[in-house]
């Protein structure tokens, strides 16, 4: 065999190593294309975990009395009926200011209002009225619970009342005595039990054990900024106080598993518990005694921090600071887009227009102002000008957004809306 010239050894060598440079190229190029796959199933993991889950819708059970919300006059219609039953669910104070006339109070503000509306004849209609229809909306759910038939709910409360020029009385009357006389009398025996589902109360070591196996749905029934000062890990907040707390428990709480839930100390979320059974909920835990008994027991808490520059926070800071309620929440694009789909809780007020620092300065600067845009350049140039002006700022980085690409709830007439802002942000 003849031997490889010089010239044809390096022709060999060039060769090879063009074909090694070929194979190195196309190896970092597969490995980038991987990288850039691995990122793009981090995204999108972050995105979904950010998303509320697809959850087993709440079915409200077929069997349960009716509740009718009607107006004034129809209230005072009804109410004529010697059948029916009248009661004011706000508290004796309130009561004792103005009630309508021939009405009984049991106070929904105590823990106690699901044994001791039992007091009330279950087979009777009960009209029941608060101060604006917020509490005796979530009264009249209890009281499906326990199995009354028929609930009329006076819509607007007694401020409706008053402003159909309806009468009020201060005087105590011979109904509410002997309502007061037959629960001091029976209220070791006056127990609630709804005739839906399963409820339990259950102590800091079983709803642990419940918490830690994932076998259920935990929900803290506390106020945003209550649940932003510490709460249990894990918890989805739905605030009892909240008028809507019956639609918005329902939009983020299915029937796949049980739901544990807490409160302060054990009166919210025994109402609530309740209030859940009426909505079709199949199994509630009540943590008893509420975040008091977690902490007499030192078990940890989670606290939602706002990090990193408020100037430029992120999705999920900026998400802690408006659940903490550090501020006030303001969105700055104009009313057009406002109207379209907006951050809930948020007011408009206009970047664009002429009069935006005077409508900000009305807000005060004694609280922070969270704001946000469209996609970040109007809320920077907000934040520098607020800035100088004395505000605290805390500003959405690439604005709302940014906000709805990681699952963020929007509300509006047109939540659907892919990117209909303003030119120029």
């Amino acid at each position: 065999m003849p031997l490889l010239t010089y010239k044809k050894i390096t022709d060999k060598m060039k060769t090879i190593n063009k074909i090694s440079l070929l194979i190195f190229i196309s190896l970092l190029a597969l490995a980038s294309c991987k990288n850039a796959d691995e990122i793009k199933k981090r995204e999108l993991a972050k995105r979904q975990a950010n998303q509320i889950a697809q959850i087993t819708p709440v079915e409200k059970p077929a069997n349960l009395g009716e509740i009718n919300k009607i107006d004034a006059n129809e209230f005072e219609k009804i109410i004529q009926d010697k059948n029916v039953q009248l009661v004011d669910v706000r508290t004796p104070e309130e009561y004792a200011e103005g009630h309508i006339k021939g009405a009984v109070n049991i106070n929904f503000k105590k823990r106690t209002f699901p044994d001791y509306i039992n007091v009330i004849d279950k087979d009777k209609p009960v009209a029941v009225y608060c101060r604006s229809a917020n509490r005796s909306g979530k009264a009249a759910l209890i009281m499906q619970s326990e199995g009354f038939k028929k609930i009329y709910d006076l819509d607007g409360g007694i401020k409706a009342w008053k402003t159909a020029s309806k009468e009020l009385s201060t005087e105590d009357n011979k109904n509410n005595q002997k309502v007061q006389k037959l629960i001091e009398e029976k209220k070791e025996q006056l127990k609630g039990e709804p005739v839906v589902g399963k409820n339990h109360q259950v102590g800091v070591t079983d709803f642990e054990k419940l918490v830690k196996e994932g076998k259920v749905t935990l929900v803290d029934v506390r106020t945003p900024k209550e649940y932003a000062q510490g709460h249990i890990d894990g918890a989805i907040n739905v605030d009892w106080k909240n008028r809507h707390f019956a639609d918005n428990i329902t939009k983020v709480v299915g029937n796949d598993k049980p739901a544990a839930i807490y409160c302060r100390s054990g009166n919210r979320a025994t109402r609530a518990m309740y209030a859940m059974d009426a909505l079709g909920y199949n199994e509630i835990y009540n943590l008893e005694h509420g975040i008091k008994s977690w902490k007499a027991e030192n078990k940890p808490l989670k606290t939602l921090e706002v990090k990193g520059d408020i100037h430029h926070l992120d999705v999920e800071n900026f998400n802690n600071a408006i659940q903490g309620q550090v501020g006030k929440l303001i969105d700055i694009r104009t009313p057009k887009e406002y109207e379209a789909y907006h951050i809930p809780g948020a007011i408009n007020i206009d970047y664009k227009k002429d009069n935006f620092k005077e409508e900000m300065e009305k807000l005060g600067k004694d609280v922070p102002v969270l704001i946000y845009c469209r996609s970040g350049g109007r809320s920077g140039r907000a934040t520098k000008l607020l800035d100088k002006e004395g505000f605290k700022v805390y500003n959405l980085n690439k604005g709302i957004l940014k906000w709805k690409e990681k699952g963020m709830p929007v509300e509006g007439k047109n939540t659907k809306a892919h990117d209909g802002g303003e030119e120029g942000c």
